[in-house]
């Protein structure tokens, strides 16, 4: 595998509550979105490793398995919904 590019569609209406993880197939964590962006609404982001260096991380992995996505809200006061997410992959030539 070469690069590995995410993307992410959340409701929420206050994001900077929210933690958002990738985790490879072979347990390797990449965090995506830790609690920034305070009162915004909604992450509707594609993360490259040119935006999160850590994507590179899971270069010469496996791509084969289970990929799963972890969100979080730290807070309780709000609610929001994962809508999609999905995954791009390039294969090393």
């Amino acid at each position: 595998m070469r690069d590995v590019e995410v993307f992410v569609d959340i409701t929420h209406n206050f994001i900077g509550d929210l933690v958002v993880t990738l985790i490879s197939p072979t347990g390797t964590t990449v965090p995506l979105h830790q609690r920034a962006g305070m009162a915004d609404d909604n992450i509707i982001k594609s993360y490259t490793p040119a935006t999160t260096p850590d994507l590179s991380k899971l270069r010469g992995q496996q791509i084969e398995g289970a990929w799963r996505l972890k969100v979080a809200d730290l807070a309780r006061s709000d609610v929001g919904k994962l809508n999609r997410w999905g995954l791009k992959i390039a294969k090393e030539s």
